[in-house]
């Protein structure tokens, strides 16, 4: 059995900083083949359309995974996409860092958004003197 790479989900209660780099509404389609969504569009061979399953439009949130170095791509229903730009009202006008897991809830897995507003502050920490190899 061939095992399929999938992209990493946050574990139950953690909570991953990222950065917001776009919102699309995107034309999506579940193929059993590659056990993954897969983005349509006018490039996309017609023959692959035919095997997807569940082809639906949605908003999808692109973002930079801080924590992985990776982009992302967030599938969105409408709570949570309500709940998205609620919070992302809040951070452009407080700033800070928005924070996002994934939970169950019964049989399907919904996304959260948080705003760390406390993100901005840091504390000035005293560093010792570096030793170099080359003076």
């Amino acid at each position: 059995m061939n095992k399929i790479d999938r992209p990493y989900r946050p574990e139950h209660g953690e909570w991953t900083p990222i950065t917001v780099l776009n919102l699309e509404n995107r034309t999506l389609g579940w193929s059993p083949k590659l056990k993954k969504n897969v983005h349509i569009d006018d490039s996309t061979n017609p023959t692959i359309i035919e095997e997807l399953k569940r082809v639906r439009e949605a908003d999808t949130l692109i973002v930079y995974d801080q924590m992985r170095d990776r982009t992302v791509h967030l599938e969105l229903k409408e709570p949570e996409r309500e709940e998205f730009d609620s919070i992302y009202s809040q951070y452009l006008e407080t700033g800070g860092q928005i924070l996002y897991t994934r939970e169950k809830e019964g049989r399907k897995t919904i996304t959260l958004f948080m705003l760390e507003e406390e993100y901005g502050d840091f504390v000035v920490r005293e560093v010792p003197e570096k030793k170099y190899l080359f003076k």
